[in-house]
């Protein structure tokens, strides 16, 4: 399956449009929308949460396993979905970013557009440049979480208990 990947930088015109990078839109397109999907993030942090339809699908899975009458699940429904925007690419592969997010994301003239694999996000870039700072070092102290498909399931004891 496609994935969101690399980090672009571009410009906001006056009315708010963005140019969607050329592979992410090819991601969502993939996936049967001439657009994305965004959303406030539920981590602490100045950015939007951008994806395609597969997430999104995910993401009413997730809250679908939950009471559809718990508290919890109406918070979480109330930011994921009730503040999500599915926004149409123009003929340029821009969309319009919803003042409401680019606000709460403190964007303005600029916008950074960064892959997760699944989702995005999209940052002012000076606050991007200073989270990825942090990021690199914190990567550094988690990249034992990650292991080769391949490899044992308990390193060391080459696979047995």
């Amino acid at each position: 399956m496609e994935s969101f990947r690399g980090r672009f930088t571009n410009r906001i015109d006056a009315k708010g449009r963005v140019s969607v990078p050329a592979k992410f839109r090819a991601v969502t397109m993939a996936q049967g929308l001439n657009g994305v999907i965004c959303f406030p993030p539920l981590n602490p942090g100045s950015f939007i949460e951008g994806c395609g339809p597969a997430f999104s699908e995910i993401v009413d899975q997730m809250l679908d396993r939950l009471d559809p009458f718990a508290p919890e699940r109406q918070s979480l429904a109330a930011v994921l979905i009730g503040e999500s925007a599915e926004l149409t690419f123009d003929s340029d592969g821009r969309v319009i970013l919803p003042e409401t997010l680019r606000n709460l994301a403190g964007i303005s003239d600029e916008a950074t557009f960064v892959g997760m694999g699944q989702r995005f996000q999209i940052w002012e870039p000076k606050a991007y440049d200073a989270y990825y700072a942090k990021a690199l070092e914190d990567a550094q102290k988690y990249r034992d979480l990650l292991r080769s498909p391949s490899a044992p399931a308990n390193p060391g004891t080459g696979g047995t208990r």
